[in-house]
């Protein structure tokens, strides 16, 4: 990607891109959530939550409550940090490849994102405890932190800096465009609650088994952020990198596209002649 994108263009080339490969993007998510669902099950089956008294005398209930409900929510948290980044590293690695024009595999970016998943889980771990920290101490705090450090993610995988590296920088890619940030993710995240509520009504349908039902359901759009952060990640490298850093252009004057294939008018960049999107310079397609 050769050249920054608008708002607009990041939302498009993100459904562009999960369109594109939508059942290996749903397939990694069905596995994490049906894994987590079937913990949550497995949690409530050996851990019962004490009845609260309707009308308490004294605080004894207490203590045994809250140490059943750690015990719960402590089962099914240590499951989500264990395989939702999984997920979430493999999306970012296959929207990567397919930005730069490469092949989108399944198997390799699980096998990539494993290589580098104890750093990935400390720098889940480091950013929610900073973001939590900012929405406690203020909501604002926690907003501005949350965007500060959203590229830190694909910073770790896709250039594999360490984790004060990854933090250090989200925060000078993100730099001079907090709004376009914030607006970003904001719509995204519209988009995404409309889903969710959709789902939360149809997995209720389900009963006992609606967590399961829900967290398959969900994989249906969990993969839009990862995707979302991957484009913008490459959006704003684009923005502060020299384009003598950006490496050649497979451009040149009078080429020829091969039998299938277009030019982006952009760049010059051969494409599969359905492409919406240049892999190297982001440009949208004519029709």
């Amino acid at each position: 990607m050769a050249k920054e994108l608008g708002l607009g263009d990041v939302v498009s080339k993100t459904f562009d891109l999960f369109r594109r490969d939508f059942v290996k993007y749903f397939v990694i998510f069905a596995i994490a959530e049906v894994v987590v669902g079937l913990a949550t099950l497995l949690a409530h089956s050996v851990v019962t939550l004490p009845t609260i008294p309707t009308s308490p005398t004294s605080l004894s209930w207490v203590p045994g409550y809250f140490a059943a409900f750690f015990e719960l929510y402590s089962i099914i948290e240590v499951t989500t940090l264990i395989v939702v980044p999984i997920a979430v590293g493999s999306s970012i690695k296959m929207a990567a490849e397919a930005i730069e024009g490469g092949p989108v595999s399944l198997g390799e970016s699980v096998r990539f994102v494993l290589s580098r998943l104890i750093r990935l889980w400390a720098l889940s771990l480091v950013v929610g405890v900073i973001v939590v920290l900012g929405f406690v101490a203020l909501i604002v705090p926690g907003i501005i932190l949350a965007i500060m450090f959203c590229l830190a993610f694909p910073a770790l995988l896709l250039e594999n800096t360490g984790i004060a590296g990854s933090l250090s920088r989200s925060r000078e890619l993100v730099g001079h465009r907090w709004g376009k940030t914030f607006a970003t993710f904001i719509v995204l995240g519209l988009i995404i609650l409309v889903i969710s509520v959709v789902i939360t009504l149809v997995s209720g349908l389900f009963g006992s088994v609606g967590s399961v039902v829900s967290g398959l359901l969900s994989a249906f759009y969990e993969p839009i952020i990862p995707i979302a952060l991957t484009v913008y990640f490459f959006s704003n490298r684009a923005r502060i990198t020299p384009p003598s850093q950006m490496g050649p252009a497979t451009t040149g004057s009078g080429q020829t596209p091969r039998p299938g294939m277009k030019l982006c008018p952009n760049c010059g960049t051969q494409l599969p002649a359905s492409a919406t999107f240049c892999a190297n310079c982001g440009a949208k397609q004519p029709a």
